[in-house]
């Protein structure tokens, strides 16, 4: 999905408050909160063809990765940092799915390494493995 213009076909005629260097969740956090807080008119800047920076994944030849993070921690707990902030700049219209025991398997040849949620089970499977 393409958002936005390139700025290579279309110039910047319109004066902003701030300019945020790259589409990330860092990058789209800090103008969505600065644009809301700060009544700030935030243009955000982006190399890649679609926003979104290290959440992305991207399918080849059948294959699927992810480039980044790809995995959001701790936002069902309502009273995370990072849950406030979302749920802050998305008026708390984001709702929230738990990924299950095994959140992603590894698959190298014919062995498969099921990765488990919370840190004491990861560590614990990680070390049967």
């Amino acid at each position: 999905m393409r958002l936005g213009k390139s700025l290579k076909q279309n110039k910047i005629t319109a004066s902003f408050d701030v300019i945020v260097i790259g589409s990330g969740i860092g990058g789209l956090a800090c103008a969505a909160l600065l644009g809301k807080h700060a009544g700030k008119k935030v243009l955000v800047l982006e190399r890649h063809y679609t926003a979104g920076g290290f959440t992305h994944t991207f399918t080849r030849k059948g294959f699927e990765w992810d480039v980044g993070v790809h995995y959001i921690g701790e936002v069902t707990h309502p009273k995370a940092q990072l849950r406030r902030v979302f749920d802050d700049i998305s008026d708390g219209n984001i709702e929230w799915e738990d990924m299950g025991e095994v959140y992603d398997t590894i698959v190298i040849g014919d062995d498969r390494y099921d990765l488990v949620k919370g840190r004491d089970n990861f560590k614990r499977k990680l070390k049967e493995y």
